[in-house]
């Protein structure tokens, strides 16, 4: 029997790659030095390699020279993908890809799932081919869920995030993000809107132009601008292609408007969460067209490898001109179009307007780098879609956050068709407020539906290995990547295996099944279950009858971090932010239902059965490791959907109560609003005993101090107080104020 990787790689004596090659090329090399090749020295060399073939392995892209290729291997596309690696008995061989992206998972496959194999399998090379053309995670670094939470988050590894997303097999990073801790747009006491701004940030955070300079001080921009260039050097050397995930064109500062009143365009701001109106810029001024030349031509400069921009618009501090989207309604600025026109020719000029700024985004990025692309979420713009479609020019996309294909009538998607443009997806494949969930089978059955749709360009969020190190979604995720043709049981098995061994595979499987079962059975509906779950303090709030009985000042611990003005009705109503009604009391009776038999259950089995296991496993194993690890993630997860239970509870017991008509079910809410509270008692009790017991992270945990993203190091005390205000006001009758939209800063009764 002949020798295995492992063996065969302590012969070989030098790692070169090229000298002028990408960044890429050296990162592998060295970590195939320090990992797999012990007795080799890395050494960068002129192409071709002038070393002697023996014991020489060489690393390289496919477009530098480095390596002799048939025609047809060298010709690379957006759906040509390859990487392939050969190795000889004598230590020489080679690792090359046809794109960057694609060759150091080339390394984290041999180094992870062929060492123990025989070195002959590799003599004439093995090859991998990506499922996926296009994956990235969503939205700033390192965001999941639109916020800066994970950036903040203790124990985040910044590079070992990169490092993670580069094995699992993704090609495209989002690089922008805040080098501060807060945005830099501020409002009036009272306003939240700001609080909008501190994700995605828009090109001017990072530099200036002629229009703007002055407006944001230096220091800030410039500490953006090095976070900034600190993510793309990161990205580039793993290999990734860096881009932007921007809320674009976004709101100036108010200073800004006493100069230059005349070039305001849309109101962007939501009237109910905000106490100062909010404007972009007039797009079809030419100082205003000039100005973003200017700053993507900057930008560019900085950074020439940035590969794609992704644009958001109509929310969070950003819209177009007269977009049927605007929180504030149809409006823009005096030059686009004139009042009281046809509402198809407002939508026309709307959408014309929107394309001239994507062509001089695209158009500018692409003098520096040819392969740009721009990325645009369709989702703002409802009626003007059907002229913005057929204006896409090539390298133009379009991405959604799921809504927007569904969205397109047949004569659209026909249009979409014709243009060449690409579809950008969203899979969710981790829970964004729980870290580590696990639903292995529920994540490929999602990775195989967007396959078999023809769906190959794809937004994915993966939770960080530092935060949460044993985690089976995104193992399937690298596994799906490499493999379309995977068996799921089979792979879910061997990792399995490779983490506990055979002994605890059966164990370890069996507890993943049932998370996997309540997440696929959570209900789909239920409010603040994503993203906004922080922004209104679930986890810390008083889940009583009348919140308005519990006084301000004893709310303040929580509600300055909500993101609700002080007369939002949220901050009384669990079923209403800025007049959105959820649900129904049926609906929210059938959803807590649904959670009670078909979610709760399976949970609190899995976490008796890592209860009754962790006992029995050594203390310094790492079974007991992973074990102990999904033990805690799973109370946390019962927590999490227990809470959110106790939401809709809240909804179908309060509102039940004020909508009955007899006294015999008024006595029914009554009571059932108490077992609520009672319910949500014993998990916040529950969550308190996790938070003081705890050794992992299960959780984003600031270091920088509470947001309304993400909760600090004083949470213990936080659900203190919320334990303590719940068992004073458990008795209160439910109550909620029609009228409180109404009040007055400083009163406790309406206007």
């Amino acid at each position: 029997m002949g020798k295995n990787l492992k063996d065969t790689f302590r012969n070989t004596r030098w790692i070169a790659y090229p000298l002028k090659g990408r960044r890429v090329n050296q990162t592998v090399a060295e970590a195939i030095a320090q990992q797999l090749a012990p007795n080799a020295e890395v050494i960068p060399v002129q192409v071709p390699p002038q070393l002697p073939t023996n014991g020489t392995l060489t690393v390289s892209i496919a477009d530098e020279g480095f390596f002799r290729f048939s025609r047809q291997l060298l010709v690379s596309s957006p759906t040509k993908m390859w990487s392939r690696f050969r190795l000889n008995q004598d230590g020489s061989g080679s690792l090359v890809a046809s794109h960057p992206h694609f060759l150091y998972p080339l390394f984290c496959k041999i180094k992870d799932d062929w060492l123990d194999q025989n070195t002959s399998e590799f003599a004439r090379g093995k090859s991998l081919k990506p499922t996926f053309f296009w994956l990235r995670n969503f939205a700033d670094f390192p965001n999941d869920c639109f916020v800066g939470s994970c950036r903040k988050a203790r124990h985040f590894d910044r590079e070992d995030f990169v490092r993670q997303l580069a094995r699992q097999g993704f090609s495209h990073l989002p690089i922008n993000g805040l080098g501060v801790d807060r945005a830099f747009e501020s409002g009036p006491p009272g306003d939240v809107y700001s609080w909008f701004y501190d994700y995605s940030p828009d090109l001017d955070q990072f530099v200036d132009s002629k229009l703007i300079r002055g407006y944001y001080p230096p220091r800030y921009l410039k500490a953006n601008l090095r976070f900034l260039k600190e993510n793309a050097k990161l990205a580039i050397k793993y290999g990734l292609i860096p881009g932007l995930h921007i809320n674009s064109p976004r709101s100036m500062p108010e200073e800004f408007w006493r100069r230059y009143g005349f070039l305001r365009g849309a109101r962007v701001d939501h009237p109910r969460e905000s106490f100062r109106p909010r404007y972009t810029l007039t797009l079809t001024h030419p100082v205003v067209q000039s100005h973003y030349r200017e700053l993507i031509h900057k930008i560019m400069r900085e950074i020439p490898e940035i590969g794609f921009i992704h644009l958001w618009s109509n929310d969070s501090g950003a819209g177009f001109e007269f977009v049927t989207s605007l929180y504030a309604g149809r409006n823009g600025g005096p030059y686009l179009i004139r009042e009281w026109k046809r509402e198809d020719e407002i939508a026309r000029k709307a959408a014309e307007n929107a394309l001239n700024y994507f062509y001089l985004i695209h158009d500018e990025a692409k003098k520096v780098n040819p392969g740009f692309r721009f990325i645009l979420d369709l989702s703002s713009f409802h009626a003007e879609k059907k002229y913005i479609i057929p204006g896409l020019r090539d390298g133009m996309d379009i991405g959604s956050f799921g809504a927007a294909e569904a969205a397109l009538d047949q004569k659209e998607k026909s249009l979409f068709q014709n243009t060449g443009a690409l579809h950008h997806i969203k899979l969710d494949l981790t829970n964004n407020n729980v870290l580590g969930v696990p639903y292995p089978w529920l994540v490929y059955e999602r990775l195989s539906r967007a396959v078999s749709e023809g769906k190959r360009w794809v937004l994915a969020n993966t939770s960080p290995r530092s935060l949460a190190p044993y985690d089976i979604n995104g193992e399937v995720l690298r596994a799906f990547q490499f493999d379309v043709k995977i068996s799921i049981d089979k792979t879910i098995r061997r990792i399995a295996d490779r983490w506990v061994g055979s002994r605890y595979v059966g164990a370890l499987m069996d507890i993943w099944k049932l998370s996997d079962s309540a997440v696929r059975h959570y209900p789909s509906g239920i409010p603040y279950s994503t993203f906004a779950f922080p922004w209104f303090r679930l986890w810390v709030r008083p889940f009583v009858p009348n919140i308005d009985a519990i006084p301000e000042k004893d709310r303040a611990y929580y509600e300055k971090f909500l993101i609700a003005t002080f007369n939002n009705p949220t901050r009384i109503d669990l079923n209403n932010d800025m007049l959105w009604n959820f649900l129904t009391v049926k609906e929210a009776g059938q959803k807590k239902n649904t959670i009670d038999r078909s979610v709760l259950p399976p949970l609190r089995n899995a976490v008796r059965k890592t209860s009754k296991l962790l006992p029995l496993l050594e203390s310094k194993s790492k079974a007991r490791d992973v074990f102990y690890d999904l033990h805690l993630r799973m109370r946390a997860v019962l927590c999490y959907c227990g809470t959110m239970r106790n939401v809709v509870a809240w909804i179908e017991s309060v509102h039940g109560y004020l909508k009955s008509k007899s006294a015999a079910e008024k006595r029914k809410y009554r009571c059932a609003a108490r077992d609520m509270v009672l319910n949500e008692l014993g998990n916040a009790r529950a969550l308190l005993a996790l938070w003081e017991e705890s050794a992992i992270e299960f959780m984003p945990v600031s270091t920088t101090g509470e947001t309304p993203h993400i909760y600090g190091e004083n949470f213990g005390a936080l659900l203190k107080k919320k334990i303590d205000l719940m068992e004073k006001h458990i008795d209160d009758e439910p109550s909620i104020d029609p009228n409180y939209m109404w009040r007055i800063p400083g009163s406790t009764t309406s206007a």
